[in-house]
This record gives structure tokens, sequence and C-alpha cells, in this order.
């Protein structure tokens, strides 16, 4: 039993339901940006097939959920995604570790990481990490909540990932990028740039 496999047990729509249900602020609007952002940024770094299909839905969920605990408060909303993902009655279709990791990968987009994954092993420990480091560059896209950015490119060279985006906003994007890559950097082993036009 493959402990991220989501979609065995929700389907997006479900998702979609749970996320309008916490909706403040149009916050949904931002989780469905961030989920767009995160999917593009796993595919192209799936090219050497290092993850498995269940990942992409696994991510692609976390990154819906990742701000529902802005239904509480600003402050402190990824220790209450986390909250609300171990409590809302429509996700107890899931099995509970899976329930457990999806609530710490989503929980995890800011500076901290969940402390449940240090006791997964190293295998799945690195996948999940890889997870996040792509979760938290895709909220860093979006991380004003109100921005009209497209990716336009995304490329490796010189053993960097480089994110081309434009749109509105833009200009406030790499500053936040340099500030959520670190993770991404460690566990990739290569540095993010990013270019608007």
């Amino acid at each position: 039993k493959y402990m991220l496999n989501v979609s065995s047990y929700l389907s997006e729509n479900e998702v979609f339901e749970i996320i309008e249900k916490y909706n403040v602020h149009n916050i949904v609007f931002h989780e469905k940006k961030v989920s767009s952002y995160v999917v593009a940024l796993f595919d192209f770094m799936n090219q050497d097939y290092q993850f498995l299909k269940e990942d992409r839905i696994f991510l692609k969920y976390s990154a819906l959920l990742h701000d529902v605990g802005y239904f509480i408060q600003k402050k402190k909303h990824h220790k209450y995604t986390k909250n609300i993902i171990l409590k809302e009655p429509a996700l107890n279709t899931l099995p509970d570790e899976t329930r457990i990791l999806l609530a710490a990968v989503a929980s995890s987009h800011g500076k901290s990481i969940d402390k449940c994954i240090e006791f997964c092993s190293n295998r799945l420990k690195l996948k999940l990490l890889k997870l996040i480091a792509l979760l938290r560059i895709a909220d860093a896209l979006d991380h004003k909540h109100n921005l009209n950015i497209s990716l336009e490119e995304i490329k490796l060279e010189n053993e960097t990932l480089k994110i081309k985006i434009a749109g509105q906003g833009c200009e406030y994007i790499p500053e936040k990028i340099s500030e959520k890559s670190n993770l991404f950097s460690k566990v990739y082993k290569m540095p993010v740039s990013i270019r608007c036009f």
C-alpha cells in the first residue's frame, strides 16, 4: 500500500469542496494558482521519472489544501492547515498515515518542516522534502495572493533551475523565491533563478 496514494480515496472534486468550505479572503483562488504552478514544476522536475503518478496527485492536493488554515487565523495558518486536514470529516476516507503525510506536506510550505517527516524512512523522507521544496517555490510565485503571474518557461541550464515568469507584480517574486528556495537547492542540489519579463 503506497502511502502517498490519495486518489484512491479522494477525488479532486472532493478536495475542491473542502477548500470552498474553508474559503476566506478568496484564498481558493490562490490555492488553485499554486496547485497549477506546482504541477508545472513537478512535471518539469520529473523528466527523469524520480516520482510516481501518485506523487503528482498527492502534491497537487497538498497545494490545494495548503492555506485552509487561513479560515482560523492568518498568523499561524500553517499550524491550522495541519489541524484542519487531520480533523476534517471529508478526509476520513484517507488511511491515517496518508492523511498525516498530506497534513505534514501542506503545512510545511512556510519556514518549518513538520516533525513527523523525521520519522519516515530515508527514501520517503527525501521524496517528501522534494515535494515540499516544489510547493514552497509554487507558493512564492503567488505569495501576495493577488498577482497574475504566468509561468512562461522552466528550464535547466548551467545546473540551475531557471524559471521565466511574466505578469503584473512580477517584480515582487525574485526576492520571495530566494527566501523560499533553500530547501529546493538542498534536496535537488541546484540553485533556482527567476527572471521576469
